[in-house]
């Protein structure tokens, strides 16, 4: 009678010979100086280009070199004892030389009296997945990056200006000059105020009017080159000068004053004080661009013309008025000539030269003519 066959060791050593993943068999021996190579199968030769006969007999350390990470091999010894399994995950080379990302797991085999006879390493060339990994990580680092960039230009610039920045490589452009309105709007006696007040109470306030203030500015197409404390700087006419950036920047003040008289009523209602804002004004060249480091760079704007707009945003306290305008800024609202500019700077009266600290000749300055009750702002459109 014919009887099958069972499985034999051959019948295993076949599989081996056909696994699409590297085998690696070594001898069961720790002690130094360690285990050697008994079988590689195709698939080891494949991935390492060694041959069978050019490595049984040696140490698995030939996989190894410079990026090896050894760390990955402490304990091992413990693990295969005590769960029967290890696994690591470094960078190994090839006989050329090249390296490689492999992950491999191992095993012991035991004899009937559990003696650790030799051991099986299935072995990954990884290397494709953590390319992709590392890719991954970059990308998502990458957009993390450019996240914390939109949200950094939603503080200073109105969305829609916002929008089109941020698809730009160098959203803020190169170092340049050009004409724009600039607005100083300053709280007056913050200080004073701060003093009987506890800090996070001075906070609040901060953030109340940096609120409104961020809305009205960004209302009239302004963008916020930076906060400084209490006061807040605007430019209108970035990144592109338009004919209405004036008029833009002296409505933004008024509603400005507008919102600040709304507030001033909640505040009242509950028992605070009112707080005051001053506003200087100014229209002429500056200068656009990134200053810092290389570990620190922001935009700013800086010359003639900002100085002026702060130091007449100072003046409103010396003449008592809540708005000073520069005569660069009042000659370019005349040169729009629309019913809107007429409108606008009928709420202005001229003061005459004011000797402004930093400058060799006297500013044309005007203020503001009407209280906030009293008048109707012409709209942005």
């Amino acid at each position: 009678m014919t009887t099958k066959k069972s499985p034999t060791a051959f019948d295993a050593a076949k599989v081996m010979e056909a696994a699409a993943e590297s085998i690696l068999i070594t001898t069961g021996d720790f002690d130094a100086p360690g285990p050697t190579i008994i079988y590689v199968n195709p698939a080891f030769e494949k991935m390492t280009g060694w041959v069978k006969e050019e490595v049984v007999g040696k140490s698995p350390r030939i996989l190894q070199g410079p990026k090896t990470d050894l760390g990955v091999f402490v304990n091992m010894r413990e693990r295969l004892l005590a769960e029967n399994l290890w696994e690591g995950l470094t960078v190994n080379y090839r006989k050329d030389g090249s390296e490689f990302w492999m992950e491999w797991s191992i095993v012991p085999i035991s004899d009937e009296n559990e003696n650790k006879t030799c051991y099986v390493a299935v072995q990954r060339d990884v290397s494709a997945r953590i390319e992709s990994e590392r890719r991954l990580k970059q990308a998502q680092a990458a957009e993390q990056i450019a996240e914390r960039a939109r949200a950094n230009l939603a503080r200073y610039f109105p969305p829609k200006l916002m929008t089109t920045l941020a698809e730009k490589d160098r959203p803020l452009g190169a170092v340049r000059k050009q004409n724009l309105a600039v607005l100083f709007a300053d709280v007056v006696g913050f200080t004073k105020l701060s003093e009987d007040l506890e800090p996070e109470q001075v906070i609040e306030i901060l953030r109340d009017i940096h609120k409104w203030t961020q809305k009205v500015i960004f209302k009239y197409d302004g963008s916020i080159e930076g906060y400084i404390g209490d006061a807040i700087l605007a430019i209108f006419g970035f990144p592109e000068a338009k004919q209405n950036d004036a008029c833009n920047a002296l409505a933004c003040a008024y509603e400005l004053h507008e919102e600040a008289a709304a507030w001033n009523k909640k505040r009242e209602a509950i028992g605070l004080k009112p707080v005051r804002i001053g506003i200087g004004l100014e229209y002429g060249p500056v200068v656009l661009g990134d200053v810092g480091t290389k570990d620190y760079v922001e935009f700013t704007v800086v010359g003639d013309t900002v100085n002026t707009a702060s130091r007449l945003q100072q003046a409103t306290r010396n003449l008592n008025c809540d708005l000073v305008a520069g005569q660069g800024l009042v000659e370019n609202i005349r040169n729009e000539q629309s019913e809107r500019s007429e409108q606008l700077f009928g709420y202005l009266q001229p003061h005459g030269p004011f000797n402004v600290r930093g400058r060799s000749q006297p500013v044309e300055i005007w203020t503001w003519a009407l209280p906030p009750q009293s008048y109707v702002l012409p709209r942005h459109v």
